[in-house]
């Protein structure tokens, strides 16, 4: 019998698929979970969510019955090409960029992006999987292999669920474990532990800086990408692009590199990008009043992201709101901002936000996200940028990250016709 963890989309979907291969699966959740109902099992499939030190896993260990994610577990019925996008921040960008240069006639999204594996499979499709995988997902696969896995920044994350950097680090270190040379790492040069990743995949950099000589990738250099590939170098213009921010550079660089080793047209892959648009909730400019930006970056959940968001607009003066549920963050990162005329915290770690900020900027502390908007446009002067990048997760006082952006956006709606 296979027992599926986790009654979420994930699990579902692993329990359809498992049903259509007639695998006699029983699914459960913490709530109905018994360690009787181990008894008739001969392996477990783990939705990401449920963390490693979840009962079952202890259970499971003391029965030697083998655990894998979904992830692993659809790998194995898929029969078409893998792409894998990881990172701390940038994954679901660079996923939806890498599908529009590849197209919608031989690529398909999926993974953390929304869209189970075990969804794709059930399609029955070969074209190319471009999944976005978190650590949670990366963590419980055992023999999955992508053709081409994208290696974005790491910074710290997700302490609440690995515990140590050094454990979060290694899961996403363990997609590139079972690649050989007939696969492809494309790896940011500039983030020393991404670069140093060990794989036997054949190496592709992308960096800010001109890449060194021995090295295949591709660098920025006056608003133009060069892709400089065993010597040979085609050239890309960015002047021209929606995406906002030097991280979004890297972003586009990497999915450069996929689309040109997977053969697609240069003027292509230049046009596709031209033409794609933000994803919501990520430094998404929502409009102006009375002269005053107002940008919706909700889904940015760490420091590193917040950092990102604000160098982004190095060259205005910012009212940052942020704040909830802190996953490891060092939000005095922040105090080395100089364009940062105050400070307005939300959430359950508001407390250690204050703290960690003391003595840098004007600080506030508000209960709601109605009230440090509304107190930042008070505060705020024509030119200003109000930017709502929590650097946090969500679930403290929203139901997602979604939420959180979609509950901001009506606050500027209120705001512009008051």
């Amino acid at each position: 019998m296979l027992l599926i963890y986790g009654k979420g989309i994930t699990g579902q979907s692993t329990f359809k698929l498992a049903n259509e291969l007639r695998l006699n699966p029983v699914i459960v959740d913490d709530k109905d979970y018994k360690e009787e109902l181990l008894n008739n099992v001969n392996e477990i499939v783990v939705s990401p969510g449920i963390p490693f030190f979840n009962k079952v896993f202890k259970d499971a260990k003391k029965r030697n019955i083998p655990i894998i994610g979904e992830i692993e577990f659809a790998y194995r019925y898929f029969k078409g090409d893998v792409i894998a996008i990881t990172g701390t921040d940038g994954k679901s960008t660079t996923t939806k960029l890498i599908h529009t240069v590849l197209g919608e006639d031989t690529s398909q999204i999926g993974g953390n992006y929304g869209i189970p594996f075990s969804e794709l499979v059930l399609k029955d499709s070969k074209k190319t999987a471009i999944l976005e995988l978190s650590s949670f997902q990366i963590y419980s696969t055992k023999n999955f292999k992508p053709n081409i896995a994208v290696f974005l920044n790491l910074s710290t994350d997700h302490l609440d669920w690995h515990k140590k950097f050094c454990h979060y680090k290694l899961s996403k270190y363990k997609l590139f474990r079972n690649m050989s040379q007939n696969d492809i790492a494309i790896l940011n040069y500039d983030d020393i532990n991404v670069r140093n990743v060990p794989t036997g995949a054949v190496k592709y950099f992308f960096s800010l800086e001109k890449l060194p000589d021995n090295l295949n990738g591709i660098y920025l250099r006056n608003n133009r990408l060069i892709l400089k590939i065993f010597k040979k170098e085609v050239y890309f213009d960015v002047s021209d692009i929606n995406l906002k921010g030097i991280h979004n550079i890297q972003n586009i660089m990497a999915t450069v590199l996929v689309g040109y080793l997977k053969g697609i047209e240069n003027t292509v892959i230049e046009d596709r990008i031209r033409k794609f648009k933000p994803l919501p909730y990520r430094m998404e400019v929502i409009g102006e009043i009375n002269g005053i930006t107002f940008i919706n970056d909700a889904k940015s959940t760490t420091t590193q992201a917040v950092e990102k968001a604000i160098t982004s607009y190095k060259d205005k003066n910012i009212l940052l709101i942020v704040g909830g549920i802190n996953k490891g963050g060092d939000f005095t990162r922040l105090k080395k901002f100089k364009n940062i005329r105050a400070v307005f915290i939300i959430g359950k770690d508001k407390e250690e936000i204050f703290n960690s900020l003391y003595g840098s900027y004007p600080l506030y502390k508000f209960e709601t996200l109605e009230d440090a908007v509304k107190n930042a446009f008070s505060f705020a002067s024509k030119g200003d940028i109000i930017l709502f990048s929590p650097g946090c997760a969500s679930f403290d006082m929203f139901k997602n990250y979604k939420d959180r952006g979609e509950k901001f956006n009506k606050i500027f709606e209120e705001l512009k016709n008051a």
